[in-house]
């Protein structure tokens, strides 16, 4: 069975309706409805004019989106760069597999800790974060054939090198 848009009901490989809350920005690549690029490439914000509290937009832009006028500038620049059709892409554990994963939240410093720079911007379940983070903190003894067990520690400090150094 094809899937379809929890939001707009459209089918996979069809476009989303416009204003629906999972099309993708054909510039960024982000949510549409909540990306800057509209804001960006009608050239609306303004540091010299606007301040922070505005997000350095006019007041009623800020307030109230995009006027008519505006709206069908950013539409037409929609339409000259094309849709992105709506394909459902599962979400997977990086490290084991699973399919949907329930989402959970850690610190972003707790993420970063734990989480491979190369892997960071992937889905973890809990159970192998929960793992992944128990090897990190307890090290684990790591066999490979022909060579004895060896226990996996966290890096030396550049301080704690320097001082091996200089004892020797």
């Amino acid at each position: 069975m094809m899937a379809t848009c929890h939001d707009c009901g459209s089918p996979e490989g069809h476009f989303h309706e416009r204003g629906c809350d999972m099309e993708r920005c054909p510039f960024c690549g982000g949510q549409l409805i909540s990306c800057n690029c509209a804001y960006r490439r009608l050239k609306l914000r303004d540091r010299k004019r606007y301040g922070p509290e505005t997000n350095y937009l006019p007041p009623d832009v800020y307030t109230h989106g995009l006027d008519m006028a505006q709206g069908e500038a950013w539409d037409w620049q929609l339409d000259q760069k094309g849709s992105i059709p709506w394909i459902q892409y599962p979400n997977l554990c990086c490290h084991c597999g699973a399919l949907w994963p329930e989402m959970f939240r850690v610190s972003d410093a707790e993420w970063r800790r734990y989480v491979q720079p190369d892997k960071r911007s992937e889905m973890l379940c809990r159970p192998c974060y929960d793992q992944i983070k128990q090897l990190i903190d307890h090290g684990t003894r790591t066999e490979t054939p022909n060579k004895k067990p060896r226990l996996v520690r966290p890096r030396r400090s550049k301080e704690e090198k320097n001082r091996g150094q200089s004892n020797e």
